[in-house]
């Protein structure tokens, strides 16, 4: 029995993951929710979803990200899921958000991360799997407004995914023509809070898919 445990342990390959991608979310629960679909697909790739602790702001995104990097020997991918969540009651908004959102976006470079970024909120992304708009969406109210038209009683944290999956094409052919839709106006800088909406999740779910 010994000899034959021995033989069979020769001949079986142990396939190891040899590439983590490590998704760090803003939101608690509806990024988690939404990325935890895509685990499992390749044995030879480990999804890794956390969430920031240490507060809702691209700081705390970034420092996860290390955190979680940190003593990975393998090949690993961080991607930071966030939001520009403007807050109109703060003087000179617009400006105040895109000196964040520069210190962030230099964060994630100068550490080799990836943003998925969304304005105003991650359920625009949702929004893009049944229509396509340029329309200004205000605040994450608004989107909620409009995402509601298409599914039903949609609340934050809702598990929506089986109602999105047979749409994601859809949604990332819309994501990619919104972003076609601004280099025509030559506004190239997808990381300016004045470019609403916008999302580029797209890239993520793209990059998963491909995986």
């Amino acid at each position: 029995m010994a000899k034959q445990i021995r033989e069979i342990s020769r001949n079986t390959k142990i396939r190891t993951p040899h590439h983590i991608v490590i998704i760090v979310c803003e939101g608690e629960k509806t990024e988690p929710i939404y990325f935890k679909y895509f685990r499992g697909r390749n044995k030879l790739i480990s999804i890794k979803i956390v969430k920031s602790t240490a507060g809702k702001n691209y700081d705390a995104l970034i420092k996860k990200g290390i955190e979680e990097k940190t003593g990975i020997e393998s090949s690993c991918t961080v991607w930071c899921v966030s939001d520009v969540d403007v807050d109109y009651n703060t003087p000179n908004n617009l400006s105040a958000k895109n000196k964040q959102l520069k210190r962030y976006v230099k964060a994630a470079a100068d550490n080799g991360f990836n943003i998925a970024l969304s304005n105003p909120c991650f359920e625009f992304w949702f929004l893009l799997h049944f229509i396509y708009t340029t329309g200004y969406i205000q605040n994450y109210d608004s989107a909620v407004k409009k995402l509601s038209e298409y599914i039903e009683n949609y609340q934050k944290n809702s598990d929506v995914y089986n109602l999105l999956s047979d749409k994601k094409s859809t949604a990332i052919r819309h994501a990619k023509k919104l972003k076609l839709h601004y280099e025509r106006e030559e506004k190239n800088d997808f990381f300016d809070a004045s470019l609403n909406p916008y999302t580029n999740v797209w890239e993520l779910v793209e990059s998963l898919t491909e995986i």
